[in-house]
């Protein structure tokens, strides 16, 4: 009856070493688990940068195209004023106007009607009229654009 008692203890001890073992093999395979499954979800977050900042690339460079098409179409306009102007200068000067000052008259008394000097007069304002609102048009544009980009960027 002497082996009865350490048989029984050696049982013990031989089943706390395998459930330790068993303990220690599920600890190392969840450390293991979740190592994977956070360097997985580290490069899944770099890829998903990757992407957003390369879309926000993209669209920021078709709101480049789209201004650049915009300040030249703008600066084709201010150049199409500004030879009209030049026609109108000449033909002021033709009449005998000063081209700076076109509503003075030649005549001394004044009376003549000066539709030309009249009419280059309303043209410069419109001219400046003209470019100060292509300048508001393209600041308007970029900001819609900018603001069309941030709302893409932020449905991704």
């Amino acid at each position: 009856m002497h082996g009865g008692p350490m048989k029984t203890g050696h049982g013990i001890l031989i089943s706390a070493g395998a459930v330790v073992l068993v303990a220690l093999g599920a600890y190392l395979y969840g450390q293991t688990q979740y190592r994977a499954g956070y360097s997985d979800s580290q490069q899944d977050a770099k890829e998903q940068v990757q992407r957003i900042e390369q879309g926000m690339q993209h669209e920021k460079e078709k709101a480049d195209v789209r201004l650049r098409a915009a300040v030249l179409a703008r600066e084709a306009a201010e150049r199409d004023l500004a030879a009209t102007r030049g026609s109108l200068d000449g033909l002021l000067r033709a009449h005998g106007r000063d081209p700076e000052n076109p509503t003075t008259s030649p005549r001394t008394d004044g009376t003549d009607p000066d539709w030309i000097g009249g009419f280059a007069t309303c043209y410069a304002e419109y001219s400046a009229l003209a470019s100060d609102a292509a300048v508001w048009a393209d600041r308007v544009n970029g900001l819609q654009d900018w603001a069309k980009m941030v709302m893409n960027a932020n449905r991704r």
